[in-house]
C-alpha cells in the first residue's frame, strides 16, 4: 500500500504536532480545533472539515499534513520580503534549497505561479 496523506491549508506547519497527536488518538477533535487555533488562524467554518479529519482519524494510516505558513513568519516576509526571514525560519519552508531554486527556475513553475499562486495571492491580499 501506497501512504496516502491529506493536505490541510487550513492548518499551519507550526501546528503538524496537533495534527499528529489527533491521528495517534492521544487528543480530541475539539482538542485539535482549540490547539491549532482553528476559530482564530482560519475563516472557514470548522464543520464543514470535520468529516475529513474523523475520516483519516477512523482510517488510521492516512496522514493529516499541515500545508500553511505560520503567520508570524508571513508578517515578517510580507513587510520584509524573504530575506527579512531567518534561515532557520526559511527551512521549515524549503528542506532543499538547491532542489528549490532548480524547480523554481522550470518555464512551467512561473507559469504556475502568473496563473495561480499570484491571483490566489492577490485575493487574499484584498481579503485581508
Amino acid at each position: 500500500d501506497q501512504p496516502m496523506a491529506i493536505g490541510l491549508e487550513q492548518v499551519q506547519v507550526q501546528f503538524q504536532p496537533v495534527l499528529d497527536d489527533y491521528i495517534s488518538g492521544k487528543i480530541s477533535l475539539d482538542e485539535m480545533r482549540r490547539l491549532v487555533e482553528w476559530d482564530k488562524r482560519w475563516m472557514w467554518s470548522f464543520e464543514g472539515y470535520q468529516g475529513v479529519f474523523e475520516a483519516a482519524r477512523e482510517l488510521k494510516n492516512v496522514r493529516l499534513l499541515a500545508l500553511n505558513v505560520d503567520s508570524e513568519d508571513l508578517a515578517i516576509v510580507e513587510k520584509g520580503g524573504y530575506p527579512a526571514l531567518p534561515m532557520e525560519q526559511l527551512r521549515k519552508y524549503i528542506k532543499d534549497p538547491i532542489g528549490f531554486g532548480n524547480f523554481a527556475q522550470a518555464r512551467k513553475f512561473k507559469t504556475y505561479v502568473d496563473y495561480v499562486i499570484e491571483p490566489s495571492y492577490e485575493i487574499h491580499r484584498r481579503l485581508g
